[in-house]
């Protein structure tokens, strides 16, 4: 009989790591350790053990002096690095000091700002995109009687990071790595951004191929990070139309973004007929986010998750993204793994969270319920105002028309 392999990606010393990351110092524990309170770790197929990218793998994506950077490695100064009125100084005056030199490195590889160095930094971009290829490669091996394989790596999903710079609490970009270590197997990869934040490095690796469809549901407006995912832009050369943005407005709730993902994104995915699909599973659009831009539910999010894996026997690669309400990121996630797991059926019976869950304290405004009773803010769902929901669903469909069915 067919069935579904699972694989998490996990180990005590990749949670240490993760739980570095200035903007969610913690969260790794807390997801992980709600995950082993249901002992769903056990209820995988296999625990992918985390990994650590060597040099020459994060160069495949990205610029070689950027990871020498980050790795705390030398680097030299470019002409781009001097201040605009080096010319008039003397040479003497003209070498920097050693802080000057990294201060304007920094400037550089976007290493300030939301993207603070911190201890251990070189080690956690290693591990967070080596264990996303350690994901890759799980689904490249082949089972027999095995209809489907996933594999979850909820401490990835850094889609902001560019080729040589660090973006939105993101140094490295593991799901371009990830996608290009699938394409050496899959043909076609389709990847889905549900983040409340536009999936832009990504969208920017990948806006030229026709190999990768880069679908992207996000919160649009003037001023709101990262400013780009305009629905008007569709990939360039060769891959237009092998990028879908649906910009949406505040206060999305579960009924709207459902009808994007099944108007919009099964369509899509239904004409791309993918090998393989990478799905961002960003929990920052959840109700209680700090955010405070979507509206949306921990069962309404992690059910539509569930759906896109259920579409087909495609194999599966689940990677995290945003969440700052740490203890509501580690339900979703949670939920969705138990689901993938121990069923649907026996996650809704759920009642308390277990008392032998890390960091259990964190869920003590609620009760300690897995289940959190007015989940959802009183804001209104802007994108039902003057028909916008309509219209953008019917813009993004006019896109899948560019689609080549022979991609």
């Amino acid at each position: 009989m067919s069935r579904r392999k699972i694989g998490y990606a996990y180990s005590k010393a990749y949670t240490s790591i993760c739980d570095l990351l200035p903007s969610n110092i913690g969260r790794a524990s807390l997801v992980d350790g709600l995950i082993s309170a249901y002992d769903l770790q056990s209820q995988c197929d296999q625990i992918i053990p985390p990994s650590f990218a060597s040099k020459a793998q994060l160069v495949s994506f990205h610029d070689s002096d950027f990871i020498s950077f980050l790795l705390g490695e030398e680097v030299e100064l470019d002409e781009d690095d001097s201040d605009d009125n080096d010319s008039s100084r003397s040479i003497l005056e003209q070498e920097p000091d050693h802080d000057d030199r990294d201060r304007k490195l920094q400037a550089r590889f976007g290493v300030e700002f939301d993207c603070p160095r911190f201890q251990g930094l070189d080690k956690y971009i290693q591990a967070v995109a080596g264990t996303t290829l350690s994901c890759a490669r799980f689904l490249s091996q082949e089972s027999a009687g095995v209809e489907q394989r996933i594999a979850v790596n909820w401490h990835g999903g850094r889609h902001h990071a560019g080729k040589e710079r660090c973006s939105g609490f993101c140094y490295v970009n593991d799901i371009v790595l990830g996608i290009l270590e699938l394409r050496k197997q899959f043909d076609k990869v389709m990847y889905i951004d549900l983040d409340l934040h536009h999936g832009d490095g990504v969208e920017k690796a990948f806006a030229h191929s026709n190999k990768v469809l880069n679908l992207s549901i996000h919160r649009f407006d003037r001023g709101f990070f990262p400013g780009t995912g305009n629905s008007k832009h569709n990939g360039k050369g060769k891959g237009e139309g092998f990028t879908i943005n649906v910009g949406l407005r505040s206060g999305l709730s579960d009924a709207s973004h459902r009808r994007v993902v099944e108007e919009v994104v099964l369509p899509a995915y239904r004409k791309f007929r993918p090998d393989v699909v990478v799905l961002q599973c960003g929990a920052d659009g959840l109700a209680r986010d700090p955010a405070k831009e979507w509206n949306l539910t921990t069962r309404g999010l992690g059910d539509l998750i569930l759906d896109i894996i259920g579409w087909g026997s495609q194999p599966c690669l689940l990677l995290g993204g945003g969440g700052y309400n740490h203890s509501d990121a580690a339900r979703l996630w949670c939920y969705v793994l138990a689901c993938l797991t121990v069923g649907r059926q026996q996650v809704e019976k759920w009642d308390l969270i277990p008392e032998n869950a890390e960091s259990i304290d964190e869920f003590a405004d609620d009760g300690f319920a897995f289940y959190v009773e007015n989940e959802k803010r009183s804001v209104p769902d802007r994108n039902l105002q003057d028909e916008y929901l309509e219209r953008i669903i019917e813009y993004s469909l006019g896109r899948l028309d560019l689609i080549a069915e022979d991609s």
